[in-house]
């Protein structure tokens, strides 16, 4: 899905079967049980299983739920030791464990998300409460079908809430004992990747009358903001984690930042057949996506099962190939201070209206935010940040600021010591803040320093090495 359009850009399952000869089963899953199958369970060949089945997504909806509390501010990234691993929960007589048989100890939400450990986020999901939960459940979808606009399309399975208890609380913290579908997941995480905004799923861009030539656009439908910008450029920055020091390694593809997150759901308690679902969700690049990819293996017949082991290479796989195809540049690009076509220089839109002033940094590409009580036609810029002539990455911000609305707003510089370029500039602009860099490897000096404060739209300067 491209996240800011809500376009599908590719759909497809396995096993599949022939449209010239529907009625033949083509691959051994369904040749080998056939004849013994009803009418009705044949039926089964032919379902969308994106949009008409349902599945456990496991520990792919732990994004929702720690989005969820960062957007309640219940949590913080980084704090050390905020939630801690035992190997296991209790909940009265019943232990919850851990995917892992040993123990994470204490953690930051961060490393939760890269150990993707169950007793953190049952800890997580304690904290919020199922009230909160359901409330953005709800607004990310997850109540109803995407309107995506294929056949036979349903909805999820969710515990009724006054029946969640601490048991079920807890299992949902972890993405089990929920049914949802593959679609309203991947339209989920996409307004993860779209500042916040859930899309629609779009099948359809445009309808050609073969015999007028007239063309009927549809439109993308943006259906509401379900987290901020804010918490969504932190959620990209864990995601990317994940994929660089966490369990979703093998998601990484050369040359390109990857967020993502593994999964790895039991079979169904009424459905024991069912198997384990391994899958592994990701969205490139990390800092200003244009691709969400969810992949999902049922039932694989493979020793090591998980997410990370047999989804995180084919999502890899996909990317590889994908992003090159669509245009798109490596990050290495992206975050360069070089004279490359990815940066500009910041015009002078002193003395110019508000309108006029976001019109002129729009076309040269950059971002702007400002704070007018009067006519946007009429009131002129008195002073920018950063000035005129300062070169950037495309995407930076700059801070418009006029004569009746002169109030600056200071923020910290956050600690980049050992991030990579992208990671840093993902944690800067979730503050409002911009990047230059220098060097290759990870962040080894920055100007101005951590804990600095700072207005904003300054630019913070990171060396690496």
């Amino acid at each position: 899905m491209k996240p800011s359009t809500g376009d599908i850009l590719a759909m497809a399952q396995y096993p599949d079967y022939d449209l010239n000869n529907p009625f033949t089963p083509t691959s051994s899953y369904w040749i080998n049980k056939w004849d013994s199958l009803s009418s009705s369970e044949k039926t089964e060949m032919y379902r969308n299983i994106m949009v008409s089945s349902r599945y456990e997504p496991g520990s792919t909806f732990k994004l929702l739920n720690a989005a969820i509390a960062l957007e309640e501010n219940l949590v913080e990234t980084d704090t050390a030791g905020e939630f801690n691993c035992l190997g296991y929960e209790m909940f009265g007589k019943t232990k919850i464990k851990c995917w892992t048989s040993g123990a994470h100890g204490p953690q930051s939400l961060r490393k939760v998300l890269e150990n993707s450990c169950n007793p953190g986020m049952m800890q997580l999901v304690k904290k919020v409460g199922t009230r909160t939960l359901y409330k953005y459940y709800q607004a990310f979808g997850l109540f109803s079908k995407t309107g995506v606009g294929l056949p036979e399309e349903i909805s999820s399975i969710f515990h009724q809430e006054d029946n969640v208890g601490v048991t079920e609380l807890a299992t949902m913290g972890f993405g089990q004992r929920i049914k949802i579908t593959p679609l309203q997941l991947t339209a989920a995480i996409s307004s993860i990747a779209n500042d916040g905004v859930l899309m629609q799923p779009r099948i359809v861009k445009e309808i050609i009358n073969t015999d007028t030539n007239a063309v009927t656009t549809i439109e993308p439908v943006e259906v509401r903001q379900v987290i901020s910008s804010e918490t969504a450029s932190q959620m990209l920055d864990m995601m990317e984690s994940v994929v660089t020091d966490g369990t979703g390694k093998t998601g990484a593809v050369k040359g390109y930042s990857v967020g993502g997150k593994t999964g790895t759901s039991e079979p169904p308690v009424e459905d024991k057949d069912f198997g384990y679902v391994a899958s592994f969700v990701a969205v490139s690049p990390a800092e200003n996506p244009e691709v969400v990819v969810l992949v999902a293996l049922y039932d694989p017949q493979v020793r090591n099962y998980h997410g990370g082991t047999v989804s995180g290479p084919v999502a890899s796989g996909i990317l590889e190939e994908v992003l090159p195809y669509l245009g798109i540049s490596h990050d290495k690009i992206d975050v360069s201070t070089s004279s490359s076509t990815s940066t500009a220089s910041i015009p002078n839109v002193k003395n110019k209206t508000v309108t006029e002033a976001q019109k002129i940094l729009t076309n040269a590409g950059f971002r702007c935010e400002f704070n007018v009580t009067g006519n946007k036609n009429e009131v002129l810029v008195t002073d920018q940040v950063p000035s005129a002539g300062t070169r950037l990455a495309k995407n930076s911000l700059v801070m418009l600021y006029t004569a009746e609305n002169n109030v600056r707003t200071s923020t910290t510089v956050p600690n980049l010591n050992g991030m990579s370029a992208a990671r840093a500039a993902n944690s800067l602009k979730a503050k409002n803040l911009n990047i230059t860099v220098e060097g290759t490897g990870n962040v080894e000096t920055q100007v101005p320093a951590a804990g600095s404060s700072v207005e904003l739209g300054t630019v913070v300067k990171v060396i690496l090495k």
